[in-house]
């Protein structure tokens, strides 16, 4: 029997966490050439990050700067080397990136997404990159729908 992760609706093996599938996830990526590193693992990663912000305890702004640069290069604002540049400067000095013990709970969407870690992981390695990438453009989708994006700056750099 499994369970369902409440912040993506994924089926979870009994006694066990959604954490379980994106390792399963990154062991899948491992064995598509070139995978690790590369713009897949970027959506792969930011994808898990943006559907689970309770278990991976993101800031507001962090999740915000996630889904921007997912919706960046979706939409091909940046490529995957400016969005990296981007995160080194805004990570350089004491930014926190995770929420302490009392900060607020992040309103963001759980559950029911129209695509899970899970649904990545049962195509296998053929179609990978294209199911990852389907995965993020689901994300971006459904948060479009669902939670306001923040103003952003018109003279903002990646």
């Amino acid at each position: 029997m499994s369970d369902i992760c409440p912040e993506c609706g994924a089926p979870v093996p009994e006694s066990s966490s959604c954490r379980d599938n994106f390792h399963a996830l990154l062991l899948l990526e491992a064995e598509v050439p070139g995978g690790p590193g590369s713009l897949p693992h970027f959506y792969a990663v930011a994808s898990y990050g943006l559907q689970h912000p309770d278990s991976m305890n993101y800031t507001a702004d962090a999740l915000a700067g996630l889904r921007a640069s997912v919706a960046d290069v979706l939409d091909g604002r940046a490529t995957l080397a400016e969005i990296l540049r981007r995160v080194r400067r805004a990570a350089n000095g004491a930014v926190r990136v995770t929420r302490r013990v009392g900060d607020a709970e992040v309103r963001w969407h759980r559950g029911n997404w129209p695509m899970t870690v899970a649904d990545v992981c049962a195509g296998g390695v053929d179609g990978y990159a294209d199911r990852v990438a389907s995965w993020a453009r689901s994300i971006a989708e459904t948060l479009d729908a669902t939670v306001p994006r923040p103003a952003r700056s018109p003279t903002r750099k990646t």
